[in-house]
């Protein structure tokens, strides 16, 4: 039976280790393209488990996952259990970002360095944080099992959350005092990992 148990145990550390270990594809851009964010029409808003989730903009393309954080008690992680840091251009070149640490918490991020590989304005123009509404349980599925390093092809919309009994959730649509962008709702039709 302590046979049984122990090999349990390894399988699971097994599969656990595999998901968190990060992809490595090799030196190069893998995601050439900022992500297309463009005007909408008035989009009906709709409701989602207890909250009304209002369409801003549409938004598609391929990034790059930087960094990845799971969320299971704060009060946003029933409707957003994921938030992914994203990159592009350069900033999805394993060359540029060997050299930055990055950190997500509490629904924000950081990122540490000792020489930036490209110029700070650029790593910021080309990374963002997005926080993962799924829309189906398959995507849900996906977006939980994204591992660091992984290519994503994603479509859906940037969006604002009205809560019933909160302040509402909104994405940040332009740069404040030419900062970047830490606040992207993106609730996600669909998604291909590679």
């Amino acid at each position: 039976m302590l046979r049984f148990i122990l090999l349990g145990i390894v399988a699971f550390s097994g599969f656990y280790l595999w998901s968190v270990f990060p992809v490595h594809h090799g030196p190069g851009e893998l995601a050439p393209n900022k992500p297309d964010i463009e005007r909408i029409g008035w989009e009906k808003p709709f409701s989602f488990k207890t909250t009304t989730i209002i369409p801003q903009r549409k938004i598609s393309g391929e990034v790059r996952v930087l960094e990845k954080k799971r969320y299971f008690f704060d009060g946003k992680a029933q409707y957003s259990p994921v938030d992914i840091l994203v990159g592009w251009k350069a900033m999805s070149d394993e060359r540029n970002i060997d050299h930055i640490r990055f950190k997500l918490e509490d629904r924000y991020f950081d990122l540490g360095y000792s020489k930036p590989p490209i110029p700070l304005n650029e790593v910021f123009e080309q990374i963002n944080l997005w926080h993962i509404m799924a829309s189906t349980e398959e995507i849900d599925k996906k977006v939980k099992g994204l591992r660091e390093g992984n290519i994503i092809q994603i479509e859906g919309f940037v969006v604002d959350v009205e809560f019933e009994d909160k302040y509402p959730w909104k994405s940040e649509l332009k740069k404040r005092n030419n900062q970047y962008l830490n606040n992207t709702i993106v609730w996600v039709t669909d998604l291909y990992v590679r």
